[in-house]
């Protein structure tokens, strides 16, 4: 396989020099060509106007040599002397419209059709012969325009016709009073037809002088620009390839204010968010197989137990039996949680809305952990409104506070109490807030923002033991956000308060 070939145009820093660089010819030639589409009508008129100046000394010397009986070709020469003396183009034409002599070298031997309304230019007993120009046709459907004609001479009334040779012409006395002498042959100044053509082939000099200027400064400028552009995008190439190898810990320094700058911002933010993810994973990957590998070795050791003959008696075995099922119990519920929580953060949690009576599902959830409050000796007080309704999922608004209850009770002392309050938001009456407070003296203003974090496990009740998944909050902060509200935490008096705020219906 051959080694592909380097490009500057594949390179960032090559593409905006050549970019720059075709822009500033591109302005170029477009104000060039504005320039001469606006000033093609005042070349038209600076070229007639040229012509009829240089007009009459051509002429003075053409009628001279005329009426000196000079030859053809000396008149000939005349007019090639005179098209270059004044740079003009020049037609030599008989009385009936043949060229014998075009000083631009086309139109030699060709026949002109004069207008209808002229026999020819100069003619002065038509009223077109006060013209300035005349479109004349030529060949099979070609045409030019001349300008500044030759007159006839005009002696008398009468028109007299001088026939000539090919090469040379009569020689003539006076004519005679009331006569007019007619010439066997007229010259004419030929207007350039292809005038925007010209006035570009004039502008080209000074174009490529304008170039040649602009385009080394603005390729210097394109240069430092481009280079302050993908420096940092250099250096944001070695950030990626650093984090590819699992370093996290990147500051791309970019001290800009533009687009690049807010790149390198953010991508220092991703940098730092995808290691904290990635930290969070092989935590989450630990906390669960510390979850999972205790339950799991309890349950093979008693089941081991039980194989081996070692236990005896039904009531060991019962007690045996017991401590399987609680550890396989908690084990299933771990397992739940994570398999729920990773549902609801995945964006598969659908939630099927109803209105749902507040006071009367808080009143059934805690009918059911009564039982646990006295076994634990904590007390329980609600002050629950009346006629709050929301719209909500039923089930997952149960689970939300069955958490925030659960959480409560695992953490509030023997003789603390558990204080639940519903009520409608002053500032925001359009809210409903669930507030679930329970003593908690230990607990720490800077504790407050881990308690949503996962498997974050507090001490229960001061005994040295942490208790449950550490999954209850974190989900039940997700449940209330896919309704739309928040679930915050405060410290009051000696309480921890979770305070839920939602849409009512």
């Amino acid at each position: 396989m051959s080694r592909r070939r380097w490009n500057i145009l594949d390179t960032l820093q090559g593409k905006l020099v050549a970019a720059s660089a075709l822009l500033v010819v591109g302005a170029l030639i477009l104000s060039s060509g504005v320039f001469v589409f606006l000033t093609h009508g005042k070349e038209n008129q600076r070229a007639l106007d040229h012509t009829i100046a240089t007009a009459p000394p051509i002429h003075g010397g053409f009628l001279q040599d005329l009426l000196a009986g000079a030859s053809v070709a000396q008149l000939t020469s005349y007019v090639q002397d005179a098209a270059k003396r004044y740079d003009v183009r020049i037609l030599m034409f008989d009385y009936s419209g043949l060229v014998a002599e075009d000083t631009g070298g086309k139109l030699a031997g060709a026949q002109l059709a004069f207008p209808q309304d002229s026999s020819a230019p100069g003619d002065q007993s038509s009223p077109s012969g006060r013209r300035e120009t005349w479109r004349v046709e030529y060949g099979s459907g070609h045409s030019l325009t001349l300008a500044a004609p030759s007159p006839a001479l005009v002696v008398g009334g009468r028109r007299i016709s001088i026939s000539a040779g090919e090469d040379e012409l009569p020689s003539r006395g006076p004519v005679p009073p009331g006569e007019m002498l007619v010439l066997p042959y007229q010259m004419a100044i030929v207007l350039p037809e292809d005038t925007i053509a010209r006035a570009w082939l004039d502008l080209l000099p000074w174009l490529a002088l304008a170039a040649g200027i602009a385009l080394p400064i603005a390729t210097g400028f394109a240069l430092i620009i481009a280079r302050g552009i993908t420096r940092p995008l250099n250096q944001l190439t070695a950030a990626a390839e650093l984090m590819a190898q699992g370093t996290f810990d990147i500051d791309v320094s970019v001290r800009r204010r533009d687009e690049v700058g807010q790149l390198a911002r953010s991508f220092s933010s991703m940098a730092t968010r995808v290691g904290e993810a990635y930290q969070e994973m092989r935590t989450l990957v630990a906390s669960v197989s510390h979850d999972v590998k205790t339950p799991l070795t309890s349950i093979l050791g008693f089941a081991q137990a039980l194989r081996a003959g070692v236990v005896q008696g039904e009531e060991e075995s019962k007690r045996v039996g017991g401590v399987i099922y609680e550890e396989a119990e908690r084990l299933a519920r771990r397992l739940n949680d994570l398999v729920y929580l990773s549902e609801i953060e995945s964006g598969q949690a659908v939630l099927q809305r109803d209105e749902v009576d507040l006071e009367t599902l808080v009143d059934s959830i805690l009918t059911r952990m009564t039982a646990v409050a006295e076994r634990k000796g904590v007390g329980v007080s609600t002050v629950l409104a009346k006629g709050i309704t929301l719209s909500a999922d039923r089930a997952k608004l149960e689970r939300t506070l069955e958490n925030l209850l659960d959480n409560a009770f695992k953490f509030t002392p023997p003789g603390g109490e558990i204080r639940v309050h519903t009520f409608l938001d002053l500032g925001q009456p359009e809210q409903a807030c669930i507030e679930v407070g329970n003593t908690a003296p230990d607990v720490e203003p800077e504790e407050l923002p881990r308690l949503f974090e996962r498997f974050y496990r507090r001490d229960r009740a001061g005994t040295g033991r942490s208790a449950g998944t550490g999954l209850g909050l974190t989900i039940a902060r997700d449940l209330v956000q896919l309704h739309g509200g928040t679930l915050e935490a405060s410290l009051r008096d000696g309480e921890i308060i979770l305070t839920v705020r939602m849409p009512r219906a």
